[in-house]
């Protein structure tokens, strides 16, 4: 298909008409820019773009940090009341705040009648066991000794009392058999001795002249004896027969049980004598026990009592309160219990005593410092007190382990000038340390150094190149320090750095 002249004439009008529209609007474009627009480059005829720029800055650079802290003194004696047993601690009367007292002197007065009291109860105790003891060792011995006589007594016993069932056996409950039989026999013969003399009679008086009367009443009278003669040999039977058949089997059981009884009791004790001496040395050594205890409860009531005496070790300004890494807690936490009739408690120091002869200074730490203090050795000191004097200062320790969340101790030495008073413990103070230092670094301002969207810890500048055209180039930083930035590695001294960030 071909093209007459009126189309092509229509194309290049359109072409002309595009090309004009986008010169225009990039010329409004750099127009309504920050950046000074001197050149613009468009096709054959545009001019060059003049971007401001500066160059790096040749610095002494010199970081100071600043920490607060407080002094404190080194030899400061926290002082608490130690007692081990006793704890009913009441103050009589109130140690003076900022009073210098000497060594071994009173600090303040506790009520020790109570305690004195429990002393003497103990001792009167222990008095009372020396005489059970006493008492206790002499039964010992005399039961030692009754023992061993009472071991002699049992056997005797024991052997009389086989002896003595073996004679029962053998001689006494035959005899008694017998004699049972034996007397049975002889009221027989009594009755027959009876009847015999009764027939006598009668043959004699039928062959004497006697007289009717006197025969019959003689007859009668050995007939009567007869007659009891049956009578008792009845009763003799009876007797005999119950003899043998309850009263000896029942005498030979009550003696064999008799027997038995009296070999378990001498069993028995054989077994509780001894017994008896060992408990006796047991409530010997229980009362000894006792006594022990008694008296380590006196003794160390007796040390408590020292204690409660509340002496100062060694001289110097009592200062109601405590210290914690050189602050002081004050004194109104300890006003209710320091009065009269409050209550402290054991092992509480409620006052320290500061010598007030040497001085330091306790630093708290910010954790995210703490590499860059373990790096500095020296530095200066500056009181709350006095903020136009620096003293020179030495940091000779630095804690390995937190003291409170994020935040660690350092402990700083320093030069008192001669005449100077010592600080004060408790007072204020801060710690000034030069955490950087770096001659003629080259510099530039925070706000020509950009970082990366994908990766913040890299930066980059923008230079201009010798045909004034911005190249991005990454670069190496140091220090940031106020406005300004150390550049390590990267540029020039002489680069030429776009002062802000090109427009894509």
């Amino acid at each position: 298909m071909k093209t007459t002249p009126s189309r092509f004439s229509f194309h290049l009008a359109v072409i002309l008409l595009l090309l004009t529209t986008s010169y225009v609007k990039a010329t409004v474009k750099n127009s309504s820019s920050n950046e000074p627009v001197k050149n613009t480059i468009t096709g054959s005829d545009a001019k060059k773009v003049e971007y401001k720029t500066i160059k790096p800055d040749r610095k002494d650079i010199r970081i100071t940090l600043t920490l607060k802290g407080y002094f404190e003194d080194p030899e400061a004696f926290p002082f608490s009341v130690d007692t081990t047993t006793w704890s009913e601690l009441k103050v009589l009367t109130t140690p003076t705040h900022g009073k210098h007292i000497k060594k071994g002197n009173s600090l303040l007065t506790l009520d020790l009648e109570k305690i004195q009291k429990k002393i003497d109860d103990l001792k009167h105790e222990i008095s009372i066991s020396d005489l059970n003891i006493q008492i206790l060792k002499n039964e010992q011995k005399r039961d030692e000794s009754l023992a061993k006589i009472d071991l002699s007594q049992l056997n005797r016993t024991e052997k009389n009392l086989i002896e003595d069932m073996e004679y029962f056996k053998n001689v006494e409950l035959p005899f008694e058999k017998k004699t049972s039989i034996v007397e049975l026999k002889r009221y027989e013969e009594n009755l027959s001795y009876a009847m015999e003399e009764l027939n006598q009679l009668k043959k004699m008086y039928e062959a004497d002249d006697l007289t009717e009367e006197t025969e019959e009443i003689i007859l009668q009278r050995t007939l009567n004896e007869v007659n009891r003669m049956k009578f008792s040999l009845e009763g003799a039977k009876i007797r005999n027969n119950k003899r043998l058949k309850l009263e000896i089997p029942r005498s030979e059981a009550e003696k064999m049980d008799e027997s038995k009884k009296k070999k378990l009791s001498l069993q028995t004790d054989r077994i509780i004598k001894p017994t008896e001496v060992i408990k006796k040395k047991l409530e010997l050594k229980k009362i000894e026990e006792q006594k022990k205890h008694l008296t380590e409860n006196k003794n160390k009531l007796e040390n408590d009592l020292k204690k409660m005496k509340v002496l100062s070790p060694i001289a110097g300004t009592l200062i109601i309160g405590t210290f914690d890494l050189g602050k002081w807690s004050g004194s109104k936490i300890f006003e209710t219990k320091l009065n009269k009739g409050g209550l402290l408690k054991p092992h509480e120091e409620f006052v320290t005593i500061c010598p007030i002869q040497k001085s330091q200074a306790r630093i708290i730490v910010p954790e995210k410092n703490l590499l860059e203090i373990r790096q500095v050795k020296d530095g200066k000191i500056i009181s709350g007190l006095n903020p136009n004097e620096k003293l020179s200062a030495r940091i000779t320790k630095v804690g390995k382990i937190p003291v409170t969340p994020e935040h660690y101790d350092a402990v700083v030495q320093f030069d008192i000038p001669k005449g100077e008073k010592i600080p004060h413990p408790g007072t204020t103070c801060s710690l000034k340390v030069v955490t950087y230092e770096k001659k003629d670094a080259i510099t530039l301002p925070l706000t020509s150094v950009f970082k990366e969207d994908h990766d913040p810890d890299q930066k980059y500048v923008y230079i201009l190149s010798p045909k004034g055209k911005p190249v991005k180039k990454i670069i190496e930083t140091g220090k940031s320090f106020g406005t300004s930035i150390e550049v390590i590695n990267g540029i020039r001294p002489n680069s030429k750095i776009l002062k802000e960030k090109p427009e894509a």
